[in-house]
């Protein structure tokens, strides 16, 4: 295994360019890290283990705290084959914080049987002040792989990252990348169909921005590989997950769990399959 890390200077080069970005993105960045204080994770229990797709999560943040980050775990005997189609953090005046997550089964389904669990990262929102959530959507159209990046006004910063998938029913689309960017002022997203489909779809990029907490974003490349962890330098705790494929020598490969570990000390990464330029996997830690 090839594994290059860094706390600064890291880039992605070979594996953005693969998804039709800039070589210039980078997967880490150079703030002090100051911790938002408070910060808890929350579970929406696992589905039931079985062949019905799509399956859906929803991890609710406690009363007065904001959803700044969270993930899906795909379990199961089949769960290798499973790919993530929502990443979603929602927040707005008469509704609980939430982090939304969804996985389907590639087209014509299987016969293996699978769970899907979901997490939230929750701030107390006195933490996390000038706190909201900008999307960006690409348009619609049948062209794959496709992406899109949501950035933060003024001075703020990304905080936390989402993405989210419309159209391409029935597993037909997968999420590629969910993640920020290094210097933390935009979240990017990207998706690609699964083989040919004729059917148009979009790909929704989430930036959680905050008035700068001083988190930074730390991660790797790593190739020959289809699973991945980083774990927050010293006592520094995760804040949100991100990470990034591409094509496999098969076909496209794509997300197939992200989410932080219990005590929000570490990203968990799977993929569909092994992709040829590489994985990325990020925490933005503090």
């Amino acid at each position: 295994m090839n594994t290059k890390q860094a706390r600064t200077g890291l880039r992605v080069a070979a594996l953005i360019a693969a998804l039709a970005f800039g070589a210039a993105a980078q997967l880490v960045a150079t703030a002090p890290a100051v911790a938002v204080s408070g910060l808890i994770r929350t579970t929406h229990v696992s589905t039931a283990t079985n062949s019905q797709s799509p399956k859906f999560r929803a991890a609710e943040c406690p009363n007065g705290m904001r959803v700044i980050g969270g993930g899906a775990r795909v379990s199961g005997p089949a769960a290798g084959l499973i790919r993530l189609s929502h990443l979603q953090p929602i927040s707005g005046p008469g509704q609980t914080d939430r982090y939304e997550v969804w996985a389907d089964e590639p087209p014509g389904g299987i016969s293996g049987n699978w769970a899907l669990e979901g997490y939230a990262i929750c701030a107390p929102a006195a933490s996390v002040p000038g706190y909201n959530i900008l999307p960006q959507a690409s348009g619609y159209s049948s062209v794959s792989p496709r992406s899109t990046a949501a950035g933060c006004s003024g001075g703020q910063r990304v905080i936390g990252s989402g993405a989210s998938i419309a159209g391409g029913g029935f597993g037909s689309v997968g999420l590629q990348m969910s993640r920020a960017s290094g210097p933390l002022d935009i979240a990017r997203a990207a998706a690609a169909e699964d083989g040919s489909y004729s059917g148009t779809w979009q790909v929704t990029a989430y930036a959680i921005c905050a008035n700068p907490v001083g988190a930074a974003a730390e991660g790797s490349v790593q190739t020959g590989v289809s699973s991945a962890s980083h774990t927050c330098p010293g006592t520094e705790q995760v804040h949100s997950v991100g990470g990034a494929t591409g094509a496999g020598s098969a076909g496209q490969t794509f997300l197939n769990s992200l989410y932080p570990d219990v005590n929000l000390r570490a990203v968990r990464l799977s993929l569909t399959g092994v992709p040829s330029d590489g994985l990325a996997i990020q925490a933005i830690c503090a």
